[in-house]
């Protein structure tokens, strides 16, 4: 059976609008009024519902009647602006994926639900994998009497499904990131190169294996939010106007919004939010500065930096590594944690990897 999103939205011309969009990825069935949405959610299954946010739809009742009779459904609820919608958040944490949409923005719903669909299939394998263990661990504990041998081999094949299932997630969060790079050839390997760097500071740093390893995924994920920003913006071979650069800002906050709603994204936050923090406190989108801002989110910052000076772009040629130090020093403090600036540069980490 097809992938099947319900569109509830009181325009038929709004519907007809993101039916356009989503044609390519689900088959859409529509409602324009609450009760006919309702009959539609109790006949149908659905794998996406998209409900507008704004009057006569009741976006609320709606969404609590998909959670209880639809409890897998990726949901969107698109709304005018970013305080609309926060009951959503608190009534049902993690079931809701607001996303601030007019009409001029409905394109981004392609890229949204997606990637909605890619992690909304590997949750389901997911918990078929562990069902599966649980099972097996269960009928190990009740083999008391099992020869040893047996009981090593069982728990060997059981270290061998758990490892799968670590690989597969693996999979999936590098999956993520080359539908980033994908929207942008000009810096494909981007993400890969940042986390190395962030990888070879976190260990000087002393990281813990957990924190090395939420490190090395956010590293990769870190620009995930760009899946929002137009690509005449991100693909412009060139300076930024006042415009097209307050929009490319808006990315840490939408890869936030990706990363809130999807419990194998939230460790990794830190990294998507706040690696265009400064150590001044003069960076996007929070402003927190020192070390209010997450250790994680530092080392980003700085891996990130050094790859784009030290890369060819389209619309400049990579700075030397000699003048990328003196640019790195310049900015400790200002931009950079003072500190891991100094540990990438006297454990020479740039000369390992360039």
């Amino acid at each position: 059976m097809g992938n099947r999103a319900l569109i509830v939205h009181p325009s038929p011309t709004a519907v007809a609008e993101i039916r356009d969009v989503l044609s390519h990825h689900v088959a859409c069935d529509s409602a324009h009024t609450e009760a006919d949405a309702l009959r539609r959610l109790s006949d149908t299954e659905y794998q996406v519902v998209v409900v507008d946010r704004k009057p006569p739809i009741d976006a609320f009742r709606i969404v609590a009647q998909t959670v209880a009779a639809q409890p897998d459904a990726f949901i969107v609820v698109m709304t005018p602006d970013a305080n609309e919608g926060r009951e959503l958040d608190t009534s049902m944490s993690g079931k809701v994926f607001r996303f601030l949409a007019g009409p001029e923005q409905r394109w981004q719903l392609t890229g949204i639900v997606a990637e909605g669909l890619r992690l909304q299939k590997l949750e389901r394998d997911q918990k078929e994998l562990i069902k599966k263990l649980g099972l097996e661990y269960g009928k190990l504990q009740k083999r008391e009497k099992l020869l040893d041998v047996v009981v090593k081999e069982r728990t060997r094949e059981l270290q061998i499904a758990y490892e799968s299932l670590k690989s597969s997630s693996r999979q999936a969060l590098l999956g993520l990131a080359e539908a980033i790079e994908a929207k942008d050839p000009y810096t494909k390997g981007h993400c890969g190169r940042t986390a190395v760097y962030a990888m070879a500071l976190g260990k000087e740093a002393r990281l813990s294996e957990t924190d090395l390893e939420v490190l090395e995924f956010g590293a990769f994920l870190h620009d995930i939010g760009k899946i929002g920003i137009k690509d005449a913006v991100l693909l412009k071979p060139g300076a930024l106007d006042d415009d097209e650069w307050k929009h490319m800002k808006i990315h840490p906050v939408v890869g936030f919004q990706i990363a809130d709603q999807l419990d194998m994204l939230k460790p990794m936050i830190p990294c998507i939010r706040s690696h265009h923090e400064r150590w001044d406190g003069t960076g996007y989108p929070d402003k927190i500065k020192g070390e209010d801002i997450p250790l994680l989110a530092r080392i980003v910052c700085l891996a990130d930096a050094y790859d784009a000076m030290a890369t060819d772009r389209p619309y400049k040629r990579a700075i030397p590594m000699d003048e990328c130090k003196k640019i790195l020093t310049r900015q400790a403090g200002p931009q950079f944690d003072p500190s891991l600036v100094d540990l990438f540069i006297s454990r020479g980490i740039m000369e390992s990897f360039g």
